[in-house]
């Protein structure tokens, strides 16, 4: 079971702090990887980490930028070419510009639907032309593509805004284009499925504000924030053959959040 020997998968974003959980698992499992970010750093950071973990496996680096449409033919083109085949595309890139709706600018409004709309579309529909029959493609949706962040949970006086409109409302977009093109690409057994992540706050957050990281927690059926790693099975799940009849689904790991 969740064997990907053979395989060969393309992580966008696979340098942030879902898609290095994210390599780390496909690796464990036998997958060669392509990890793509906009960040170099931790982009060869990842890379070196699973060379050394994994030598008998191959990996790739690339510079991505999902905004950027020659970005993304580039990439795709790239990993074909170096991999000679692409079965697997995960997509867990994000932008945001996280300001207060009063404050938000049709500009930035439009900038963020672009990477996190837009660039998914191209992205998926680049790679869907180079991947083999019953390749799968995995989304990264949110709580914040079903439901709206609760204000009274935020902490105003340290400047803690709530989850910004832009976020949520992209992120709702990519959930009905994970439904249409699981339809559009079922004939060539392409799967397109998303995951809804719930509360996953950066370390960062948690260290800075730990009275909000508490009523974050309190809000969920399980009593907690999620841990990093706890996306990770999802998404190799819906990657794997094992989830072979499974197709425009989003599946929520957000702990109960959206139940109540």
């Amino acid at each position: 079971m969740f064997d990907f020997k053979g395989k060969v998968a393309l992580v966008a974003g696979g340098a942030g702090y879902f898609g290095t959980s994210i390599c780390r698992g496909l690796a464990s499992l036998g997958a060669q990887i392509a990890v793509a970010d906009v960040r170099p750093e931790p982009l060869e950071q990842i890379v070196a980490e699973l060379e050394k973990k994994y030598p008998s496996q191959r990996f790739r680096g690339q510079r991505f930028d999902i905004a950027d449409e020659a970005s993304t033919k580039q990439v795709v083109h790239d990993t074909f070419e170096h991999f000679g085949r692409l079965d697997i595309l995960v997509n867990a890139t994000c932008h945001a510009v996280s300001k207060l709706v009063e404050d938000l600018s049709g500009p930035e409004f439009d900038t963020s639907l672009h990477a996190n709309v837009t660039g998914s579309f191209l992205l998926a529909r680049e790679a869907s032309q180079v991947m083999t029959e019953g390749a799968s493609m995995v989304f990264f949706s949110s709580m914040y593509g079903h439901v709206s962040p609760d204000p009274r949970i935020y902490d105003p006086p340290k400047k803690l805004n709530p989850n910004p409109i832009e976020y949520g409302v992209s992120k709702a977009g990519l959930e009905q284009m994970t439904r249409y093109l699981a339809v559009h690409w079922a004939g060539r057994n392409i799967r397109v499925n998303a995951v809804a992540p719930g509360p996953f706050p950066h370390e960062d957050t948690c260290r800075t504000y730990p009275h909000f990281i508490e009523k974050l927690g309190a809000k969920v059926p399980l009593g907690r924030i999620g841990k990093q790693d706890e996306v990770t099975g999802a998404v190799i799940y819906l990657a794997s053959d094992e989830a072979s009849y499974v197709t425009g689904q989003v599946l929520a790991v957000d702990g109960g959040w959206t139940t109540w």
